[in-house]
């Protein structure tokens, strides 16, 4: 009965095997084994299989390049998060891996980083301890400053008795809008009020900037005024008609004349004016005097003084 069931089977796994197959444990030299040749084959074919796939997964991944995912500590974040890091460059001979040779590189590199996050992880969950503490510590003296005043309308209340927040509190508001708050909230409300300050627009911007060169020019126009005064105030006995039509011939975009007291009209352009003023005021106050009384006189003494500012 024994040999009749294994007749069978051998009759059967011969059917199922196939001719190729049959072709092939033929070559391996299983064919006359039964069912252990047939084992031997399936065995044989696995592996053959396994190559193809363990190939075409080095040739994929030699193509693309080899990442792999790490699980790292993050300083900013402070905690663990996954990152993806490339092991082999595309191209390279360090990228003929296949699937499973990743999946070793992978633990092996981990295996490197679990001490590194362990520590990263004790030390922060430590600062956190430290910090909590101490924040603790921060908040039960500042609930002593309060004095036992710990609800805003508490605050309000004696802020309207007295006229003035209690200590700890601080007023964000006005005086007869009062904000109250405590006084951690209030620097924070302070730093808010900064970073959300308006912003101007680019029409506001340029408005602004006409305004302060409208001010810059107008204080320009003061102190040339001002200049103006001082050369005509160096006495009473001085005539300021001379000087007063140079200064004018100054700011004049064409030629000016300049009557003096003797009837002469001595014609100027801006430049000159400008030459014989600039000379003059640097002139020491005594000499400032006896050359305006001489320019003023004759037409003769003015152009003495104006061949003087030009060679000066």
């Amino acid at each position: 009965m024994k040999k009749f069931k294994q007749f069978r089977a051998e009759q059967q796994y011969i059917t199922e095997v196939g001719p190729f197959a049959s072709a092939m444990m033929v070559a391996m030299g299983a064919a006359g084994l039964g069912f252990a040749g047939f084992k031997l084959f399936k065995t044989a074919k696995e592996k053959i299989k396994g190559y193809k796939e363990t190939k075409a997964e080095k040739k994929d991944n030699q193509e693309n390049g080899v990442f792999v995912q790490i699980k790292k500590w993050d300083e900013k974040k402070g905690k663990i998060i996954t990152q993806s890091i490339e092991i082999a460059a595309a191209g390279s001979s360090e990228a003929n891996m296949s699937n499973e040779d990743i999946e070793k590189k992978k633990k092996e590199l981990q295996k490197k980083e679990d001490p590194k996050n362990n520590r990263m992880q004790a030390a922060y969950d430590e600062k956190e301890r430290v910090t909590g503490d101490e924040k603790d510590a921060e908040d039960e003296k500042d609930k002593k400053e309060r004095g036992g005043i710990e609800d805003v309308k508490d605050a309000e209340e004696y802020f309207k008795n007295n006229g003035e927040a209690p200590a700890g509190w601080r007023n964000a508001g006005k005086k007869d809008k009062p904000e109250l708050m405590t006084t951690k909230d209030y620097n924070k409300e302070l730093e808010r009020r900064k970073k959300t300050k308006k912003q101007l627009t680019p029409a506001e911007k340029e408005k602004q900037a006409a305004t302060k060169d409208k001010m810059l020019k107008r204080k320009d126009t003061d102190i040339k005024n001002r200049k103006i005064e001082q050369l005509l105030k160096f006495g009473e006995f001085i005539s300021e008609g001379v000087m007063s039509d140079l200064l004018k011939a100054t700011k004049s975009k064409k030629d000016s004349e300049i009557t003096l007291d003797d009837g002469a009209d001595i014609p100027i352009d801006p430049l000159t004016s400008q030459i014989l003023v600039k000379y003059i005021e640097g002139l020491s106050s005594s000499e400032k005097n006896r050359t305006i009384q001489q320019i003023q006189r004759t037409e003769r003494a003015f152009m003495k003084v104006l061949g003087k500012a030009h060679e000066g």
